[in-house]
């Protein structure tokens, strides 16, 4: 039986590009890779058909519980979900500040009654826009979290993202209870009701495109979160 390469099926987790087993820097990235990251990992194009049916789920034993794994998709647990959320929030409402200050200085009541609605009503819809053809939002970004549907993994689409987010004002919030009280990463009620659910591409794969770097989120490769320079530095004058 012929021998399989080494490069089968490991791929950089900043880069994506191939690598041979057991390397410890990427050639192309000079990415630090630890044994964890340098084990098989399936690589971005296996994703590339959408038409496929979705992997059967597994469950996979936590110290917090159990978390849902769908063939190397992960859903989000609460806490991260509640932290993007709160990213969002700030970003939608952050149009306050500067136009209630305006207001005090101008002396026109108006832009309290009449501008800054309207700017949150807008910077909710592009919120909403932005989620459904990208499956991201400010916080989710962020976060390393995308919004898919929850049949295929594919782009939620504007109309399921708007329908989500008026469940979830109309019952006040109480829509995402399930998200919190559930230690498995059960999707929330307006989950449920529009198709969709939130995975966690940085701990898992991501359907919608290359694994990301979460920002805000300690990696368990330190070597995900360093800076590399992008000027390229001869090596006589690194020191």
């Amino acid at each position: 039986m012929p021998r399989q390469p080494d490069s089968a099926g490991v791929s950089c987790p900043q880069c994506g590009s191939d690598l041979p087993r057991n390397i410890r820097f990427c050639g192309a990235c000079g990415n630090a890779l630890s044994t964890r990251a340098s084990a098989t990992r399936p690589s971005s194009p296996a994703w590339s058909d959408r038409s496929a049916a979705p992997p059967v789920a597994e469950h996979a034993a936590t110290g917090g519980g159990e978390r849902a794994v769908h063939g190397g998709v992960e859903r989000a647990g609460g806490q991260v979900r509640c932290a993007a959320f709160l990213l969002d929030l700030a970003a939608m409402i952050s149009p306050a500040m500067p136009l209630a200050t305006a207001a005090a200085v101008l002396g026109v009541a108006e832009v309290i009654y009449i501008v800054l609605p309207v700017a949150l009503v807008a910077v909710w819809m592009w919120l909403q826009i932005w989620q459904g053809l990208t499956g991201s939002t400010f916080g989710k970004a962020m976060l390393g979290l995308r919004l898919v549907r929850d049949g295929d993994y594919g782009a939620p689409g504007v109309g399921a993202t708007l329908g989500r987010s008026l469940i979830f004002v109309a019952t006040f919030g109480l829509a995402g209870l399930p998200v919190l009280l559930n230690s498995d990463r059960q999707p929330g009620w307006h989950d449920r009701i529009s198709g969709l659910t939130v995975l966690d591409v940085a701990a898992g794969a991501n359907p919608l495109g290359r694994r990301p770097q979460a920002t805000l989120r300690r990696s368990a490769n330190r070597g995900l979160n360093r800076v590399h320079s992008p000027i390229p530095i001869p090596a006589s004058r690194r020191w």
